[in-house]
This record gives structure tokens, C-alpha cells and sequence, in this order.
């Protein structure tokens, strides 16, 4: 059994569910996983075969505290690279692969007329999606630079315009009942989106990663500031930026 019991934890329930399932289930769970984000788990046996094959196939994208008490084992799952970012390009690398297989999981769900748990995961990424613009376009992009009028940022920040334009258009298919038109929607953004991710990652990252080791005190405030806003601490200013 799967419960949302708030933004950032998502009870696991695998109690009584035979590997060949469970297995399935808490790696849909764990892929979804972003920043600041657990699982709860709970299960009647040792999971620790089930996690480490789970962190197998997400290529060691999870950590976990494991804890028994009366034949009854409790989990905690996080992503790992939140631990272990040496810098803000790696946390925002490691956020771009979340939102990509957030949105995969929507066209999924999309494809397969599954239409509410369609926008469950999309409300997710959406507001996901928002703060990590915000995070580069206003607050790194003014320092680290990349070329505002012309150059890799520039690019970026007319391809975030883009992304936030058709998440929004994605936003309005739900909301207003469009369901036939999802799938095609949704294909779309899914390439732009991954589109962006690579050329994001290959041209403007080096510039950033250079230009913030430049300054060691100020990249850990990056990275402890870009930490706490892609896990919600500033949704406020976030939302008045990009609103739904």
C-alpha cells in the first residue's frame, strides 16, 4: 500500500507482498525520489536484498536506514547524491534526473488513461519544476554567468520560458478535463524537457561548475541554499514568479 502522508514522505506499506511485487513498487517509489523527499518503509522481513537490488537498478541512487523491532523493519529511503553533492551542479544534475522520470511517469500514466495518478505526479514535478528554474535563473545564473545575451545561458533561460510555458499548458489539459489530448501534450514536453537537461548539462554546467569552485564559501552557501529551496523554502517567491 502506497500513502502520501505529506509533501516530503511517502508511506510504503510491503507487508505480506511477495518480493516479485514489492520489488516493482519500491522502485517506481525510489525513482520519484527528489531532493529533501523520503520513504517510509515498512515490511515483515529483512529488506535489505530488496533495497540493494532496487538501488542496483537505479544505478546507487538511494540510500537507506534500516531498523527492526518485534519481526517488524522499518526503512528510511533518500536519494543519495542529496548526502553526497560535492557542489550545486551536481545537485541540480541529480534534480534533472527526478523531473525527467517524474515526467516519463506522467506520460506513462497519460498513455495508459491512468489520468489521476497522471496529475498526482505532474502536480509534483510542476512545482519541482518551477523551483529549479527559479533557482537558476535567479539566483545562480546573475552570478556564475554563461553568456546572458548570447551564449549557453541565454539558451537556458529562453528554453526554461519554453518548458514553464508548455508545463503550464499541460497544467490547463487537467484541469480542464482534456484527457483525450493528454498523451500528445505530454510526449512533447517529455522531449523538450530531456533536450534541455543534455544540452543544460554539456554546455552552461562546466561554465558554473568552474566559476563557483572560484569561491569555496560561496559554494557551499549555493549548495546549502539550492538544497532547501528545491525542497520547498521558498515556494512563496517561487509561486509568485511562476504561478499556476
Amino acid at each position: 500500500m502506497v500513502e502520501l502522508v505529506e509533501a516530503s514522505t511517502l508511506s510504503l506499506d510491503l507487508r505480506g507482498i511477495p518480493d516479485a511485487k514489492a520489488g516493482p513498487l519500491l522502485f517506481s517509489a525510489s525513482q520519484r525520489l527528489g531532493i529533501g523527499q523520503q520513504i517510509d518503509l515498512l515490511i515483515d522481513r529483512d529488506p535489505h536484498t530488496l533495497l540493494r537490488a532496487t538501488a542496483f537498478q537505479l544505478r546507487d541512487a538511494i540510500s537507506w536506514a534500516v531498523h527492526e523491532a518485534d519481526g517488524q523493519w522499518r526503512a528510511t529511503v533518500r536519494p543519495r547524491k542529496e548526502a553526497e553533492a560535492k557542489d550545486v551542479v551536481d545537485l541540480l544534475t541529480w534534480d534533472h534526473y527526478r523531473l525527467d522520470r517524474q515526467f516519463a511517469d506522467v506520460l506513462a500514466a497519460a498513455n495508459a488513461n491512468r489520468v489521476q495518478e497522471a496529475e498526482a505526479i505532474f502536480q509534483d514535478y510542476w512545482i519541482g519544476l518551477r523551483r529549479h528554474v527559479h533557482m537558476e535563473n535567479y539566483i545562480l545564473g546573475p552570478v556564475l554567468g554563461g553568456g546572458e545575451k548570447k551564449g549557453p545561458l541565454a539558451d537556458m533561460l529562453f528554453e526554461h520560458d519554453s518548458l514553464i510555458q508548455q508545463s503550464r499548458i499541460v497544467d490547463e489539459t487537467f484541469q480542464e478535463k482534456d484527457y483525450d489530448m493528454l498523451p500528445a501534450i505530454c510526449a512533447m514536453l517529455s522531449g523538450s524537457l530531456a533536450k534541455h537537461e543534455n544540452r543544460e548539462e554539456n554546455t552552461l554546467f562546466p561554465i558554473w561548475q568552474a566559476a563557483n569552485n572560484q569561491d569555496k564559501l560561496r559554494a557551499e552557501e549555493f549548495l546549502s541554499q539550492t538544497r532547501a529551496l528545491l525542497a520547498g523554502a521558498d515556494d512563496a517567491t517561487v509561486k509568485e514568479r511562476f504561478p499556476d
